[in-house]
Formats: C-alpha cells, structure tokens, sequence
C-alpha cells in the first residue's frame, strides 16, 4: 500500500521536533477509479493516445470502443557495436 506524508500531523501543535529521515506518513488506500485507457493506432507513426475513464460504465464504453487497458511500451532495439569498436567500448 503506497504511503503520504501525514499533513495533519505534520503541522499540528504537537509536532515540536521532527525526524526528517522519519517524518509522519499515512497510507493510501486503493482506489479503482479513476483509470487511465489506452489507443494504439495501427499505423506506428501515428500518436498514442490516452484517456481517463472516472467509473465502470464509462470503462465498459470505452473497451467496447476499442481502447486498451495496457499502454504501449516501445521495443528499444539492442545497441550493435561493430567489431573495431570492441576496444574503445
């Protein structure tokens, strides 16, 4: 469960001396929405595109619509270095 600073506590009277490598925290609870949809373009020079849905009805239009719940995450094209290159690298 993801942390936040304690703000309340933080800045309550009672706070007269703070640990800045240990400060007040609260946990963040989990939430569903909103959630973030994808669109990938059949053309790959074409812009990926996002959008926010704010609850499951809109979440359901828009997968019926085509959108995805994974984003795209480009292929990085491992690094060839030419064999006269081997001593300098």
């Amino acid at each position: 469960m993801p942390f936040a600073i304690d703000e309340e506590k933080l800045n309550s009277a009672s706070m007269k001396v703070m640990d800045i490598n240990n400060p007040p925290i609260k946990s963040i609870a989990h939430e569903k929405f909103p959630k973030a949809v994808y669109a990938h373009p059949k053309d790959k020079a074409q812009e990926h595109k996002s959008k926010i849905v704010q609850n499951d009805d809109e979440l359901k239009a828009a997968l019926k619509a085509g959108w995805k719940l994974k984003p795209h995450v480009p292929e990085i094209p491992e690094p060839t270095l030419d064999p006269a290159e081997f001593d300098i690298a």
